[in-house]
């Protein structure tokens, strides 16, 4: 993968981990609303890595700079929409043996409220342990991220969490709080000094 593709792709995969991280902890504050806004972006933003990532050469090949690579995948994460069922599909097609059809009402149930972030007439209802099967969800299709993709925020906590380490934030800790589907990626190999002074090598899985 080249620097431009790994820039774009790593970039998106951080602020995907971001608002999940972030939605994890509005949920866990019993902030539904807001946390059904930042959830539905990382469900979002974790399938626009997946669709174009098998093609990111041809994209980067057409790109002569970053800033065309980071447009033209704007563009192409555009033209697939918010659509839960039109990205689902994409998905499905692309990758066949990811199976997410059971996830299918919960990414309904998600973008539902994302779009109360406007006023709407009538009420609803969602489920509190629901944050199980977008755990599930958001697990599932972050180990298909291409390991040459790096490191996300998630991972970085993993290697925290892992050696005991403490987090530069708290609230790092939201990632894995009752979470039975934290674990790690496959990534690119690297070098890390812990607070022991010792170097140790990881990759993910």
């Amino acid at each position: 993968m080249d620097s431009k593709s790994y820039l774009v792709l790593n970039s998106w995969l951080q602020k995907s981990d971001y608002n999940y991280l972030e939605g994890r902890l509005l949920w866990l504050s019993c902030l539904h609303n807001g946390a059904c806004n930042l959830l539905w972006l990382s469900c979002e933003q974790i399938m626009k890595i997946l669709i174009p990532q098998k093609n990111v050469h041809s994209i980067a090949s057409s790109c002569s700079s970053l800033d065309d690579m980071h447009e033209s995948c704007e563009k192409a994460g555009k033209v697939l929409g918010h659509s839960v069922q039109k990205l689902t599909i994409e998905l499905g097609r692309e990758y066949p043996s990811i199976h997410i059809g059971k996830y299918g009402p919960v990414l309904q149930k998600l973008q539902e409220y994302f779009n109360r972030r406007y006023v709407v007439r009538g009420g609803s209802s969602i489920r509190l342990d629901m944050i199980d099967d977008v755990d599930a969800f958001y697990f599932l299709l972050r180990t298909n991220v291409s390991p040459d993709v790096g490191l996300g925020v998630i991972d970085e906590i993993y290697i925290q969490k892992k050696h005991g380490w403490r987090h530069p934030l708290a609230a790092f800790q939201y990632a894995y709080l009752q979470n039975k589907s934290f674990g790690p990626r496959r990534h690119r190999k690297i070098k890390i000094m812990g607070s022991d002074g010792k170097t140790y090598e990881e990759q993910g899985i």
